[in-house]
C-alpha cells in the first residue's frame, strides 16, 4: 500500500473510532460508518480490518464488553440489566453469551470474582485522595492513538511533536491529555488503548495528516484527582479510584475514557515523574 493512501486511509479510519467512542450505544451500522469514511461497505470492511487489525464488528463488541466488564465492578449499585442495555445489547441472554464467551465467566460470576491482591496491594498503598466534581469544557485536539499501555507510549507522543513541527506549533506549550480507554487489569497491556492528545486552539486550521487526527472531546461531568509520582505509580492511583473510591461514591462511571492532562508527561521526560490531573467521567448514581 502506498504511503500516502494508507495514511488517507488511517485517518478516515481514526474518524470512524472517535464516532464509535463518542457514543458506544449506539447502532453504529457498518452502513453508516463506511457513509462516514466515503468507503463502499465492501472497501470499508477490508480496510478498517488492515488499519485496526480486527473486523469492525469486533472491535465494537469487544468495546462493549470492556465497559460493561468495568461496570460490573465499579458501579455496584447498577443492574447487569441497566449496563448491558446502556451500550447496545439488546437481551440478557445475547449479552450474557457474548461476555462469557468473552471473558470466559458469566456476568454475575465476575462480579463475585475477588480482587486481585496485586490490585489490593496497591490500594493499600495510596492514602485517601482530595478530589473535586465538577465540568471540564470542550477540548480540540489532535490525537495519536496506540495500541499497548507501556513505555512505547511515548511513540505516540514523539509523532505528535513530529506533527506540531510540520505544523508550526510549538509542541511544548501545547497543553498534554492521555485519553485511557482500556482497564489493564483486565486487557492485556500490550493490548490496552490509549490516545496520545495535544489540545489546539479553535482557530487551529487542520489538514489530513495521516495517523495523526484531530477530534473534539465533549464538555464532560468529571471527579478531578491531581496526582504526582513516577512511571508505574498511576496504575496505583488508578487502582485506587476505580477499585475504592468510585464503589463506595456517589457517582458512577460513565462509557466514555478517562483523561490524564499533564503537566509533567512522564512518558517523555527522562526522570519519569509525572504530575498531571487525572478526571475519570462520572454521573449521580
Amino acid at each position: 500500500m502506498k504511503k500516502i493512501t494508507k495514511n488517507d486511509y488511517t485517518q478516515r479510519v481514526n474518524e470512524v473510532l472517535s464516532q464509535i467512542h463518542l457514543d458506544i450505544s449506539a447502532e453504529h451500522s457498518v452502513a453508516t460508518l463506511s457513509s462516514l469514511a466515503s468507503m463502499s461497505l465492501f472497501h470499508f470492511n477490508r480496510v478498517f480490518k488492515s488499519v485496526v487489525g480486527e473486523s469492525i464488528h469486533t472491535y465494537i463488541r469487544r468495546v462493549r464488553l470492556e465497559h460493561c466488564a468495568n461496570a460490573l465492578l465499579f458501579n455496584p449499585d447498577s443492574t447487569i440489566n441497566e449496563i448491558f442495555s446502556e451500550v447496545g445489547f439488546v437481551s440478557n441472554s445475547s449479552f450474557t453469551h457474548a461476555f462469557k464467551d468473552y471473558f470466559g465467566v458469566t456476568p454475575s460470576k465476575w462480579r463475585e470474582i475477588d480482587i486481585p491482591s496485586s490490585i489490593n496491594d496497591n490500594i493499600l498503598e495510596i492514602h485517601p485522595l482530595h478530589v473535586e466534581i465538577g465540568y471540564i469544557p470542550k477540548k480540540r485536539v489532535a490525537y495519536v492513538r496506540h495500541i499497548g499501555y507501556n513505555k512505547s507510549i511515548k511513540e505516540a507522543w514523539q509523532r505528535l511533536e513530529e506533527w506540531s513541527y510540520e505544523n508550526a506549533l510549538d509542541f511544548s506549550k501545547l497543553p498534554m491529555i492521555g485519553l485511557h480507554h482500556s482497564n489493564p487489569n483486565i486487557v492485556k497491556k500490550e493490548e490496552c488503548h490509549y490516545v496520545a492528545c495535544l489540545e489546539l486552539d479553535a482557530d487551529f486550521t487542520y489538514y489530513r495528516s495521516g495517523e495523526v487526527g484531530v477530534m473534539q472531546i465533549p464538555r464532560l461531568f468529571c471527579a478531578k484527582f491531581s496526582l504526582t509520582g513516577k512511571y508505574g505509580d498511576l496504575m496505583k492511583y488508578m487502582d485506587y479510584i476505580y477499585y475504592q473510591w468510585l464503589p463506595h461514591s456517589r457517582y458512577e462511571k460513565v462509557h466514555l475514557p478517562s483523561l490524564a492532562l499533564y503537566h509533567k508527561n512522564h512518558f517523555i521526560r527522562e526522570d519519569e515523574q509525572f504530575k498531571l490531573d487525572f478526571y475519570v467521567p462520572i454521573r449521580y448514581k
